[in-house]
């Protein structure tokens, strides 16, 4: 059983597993309303994460294009520049091993 709170407009959007002074509705865990917010839920994590990865790909990609000579570094926006500057500090600073990457250290994907 789960215990739900509904928006104004009648739809789930909170589950608890015990109840919670907005949370006194029951329902089965097999209840369709229940799986369909779970179902949401985990849809939206889904996309979350391949977001995630997907800046990565295209980070890791601007830098082959920048060591390539194709690009230059200059030549991106400076809010685009500036991005990329943080993200390569907070990944040095947390002595980030690229995911995408064979290499430990690594941050360029392999081709």
């Amino acid at each position: 059983m789960f215990y739900v709170v509904r928006d104004s407009s009648g739809k789930i959007c909170e589950l608890h597993r015990e109840p919670r002074e907005n949370a006194i509705e029951r329902l089965p865990t097999d209840h369709p309303e229940v799986l369909q917010f779970i179902h949401e839920r985990w849809r939206e994590n889904e996309l979350s994460q391949l977001d995630r990865e997907f800046v990565r790909v295209i980070e890791d990609t601007i830098e082959l294009l920048i060591a390539k000579g194709l690009i230059l570094f200059t030549d991106l926006p400076p809010p685009v520049q500036e991005k990329l500057l943080r993200r390569k500090e907070v990944r040095k600073q947390t002595h980030y091993s690229g995911f995408l990457s064979d290499t430990p250290g690594d941050d360029i994907v392999p081709i």
